[in-house]
């Protein structure tokens, strides 16, 4: 079932499949940048670059519960951040309409960061986190008690492409997370921004490692081929 509920005042796009049950885990995604909206006409921007919902739509995340909230762009489309989400967020994923469940999340660029937030302040509310290219911290100030978290490091996957290097700030904050992660969780590659939600969410591992987003999560994924041969059963 797709529908468009309220998750902590923000209009939000969730992905519940008929083959979910009770301890059905469930995956928080958060979306980029460009991808704020101010109306729920503008909810299906949060699959943009064929990230975790739309796969979710597809039928690839079966028994998986995706909730995908929207961001409103405020104070402008520049300057919005989910820092200012975190906490009802947290709220509405620990109410006991999730007890029992497993809570992972994923974002990608602003929402990579977004996820990075949300470890920060609620350090046991995600048992698994996996971020796309995330944009660098606001300030030294952040980045440091991001960095210096103890929810940053053997829970979290991380994928960076050219995105990272673009100025000094990225390829500082990227440098710096890369030494908090494990080395087989982390890796780089030269793909276009676009091109790192598209690979990353469709399966890809973006490394020589057999490591990719969902396998992270451990939550199951069906590639294009395997969905394919379960719709010709």
């Amino acid at each position: 079932m797709v529908r468009i509920d309220n998750v902590a005042g923000l209009p939000a796009l969730i992905i519940d499949p008929e083959t979910t049950q009770a301890q059905s885990p469930v995956l928080l995604f958060l979306h980029g940048q460009g991808e704020a909206g101010s109306t729920a006409n503008e909810i299906p921007k949060v699959c943009t670059h064929q990230t975790a919902p739309f796969q979710a739509i597809l039928g690839r995340l079966p028994g998986t519960v995706v909730i995908a909230p929207q961001a409103p762009p405020l104070p402008n489309e520049n300057d919005w951040n989910w820092a200012d989400h975190v906490m009802s967020l947290a709220g509405f994923l620990g109410k006991d309409r999730f007890a029992g469940r497993r809570l992972v999340a994923t974002g990608f660029s602003r929402g990579g960061l977004g996820v990075l937030q949300l470890v920060l302040a609620f350090p046991s509310l995600v048992s698994a986190w996996a971020v796309v290219d995330p944009q660098p911290a606001r300030n030294d100030e952040e980045a440091s008690t991001i960095l210096n978290s103890p929810a940053i490091g053997a829970r979290g996957w991380v994928r960076y492409g050219v995105y990272g290097t673009q100025n000094e700030a990225r390829r500082k904050f990227s440098s710096d997370l890369a030494a908090k992660i494990p080395h087989e969780h982390y890796a780089v590659t030269e793909l276009s921004h676009p091109e790192m939600a598209l690979a990353a969410y469709g399966g890809s591992a973006l490394s020589d490692s057999r490591n990719y987003l969902y396998e992270f999560l451990n939550l199951e994924f069906r590639k294009q081929n395997e969905l394919a041969s379960s719709e010709g059963m």
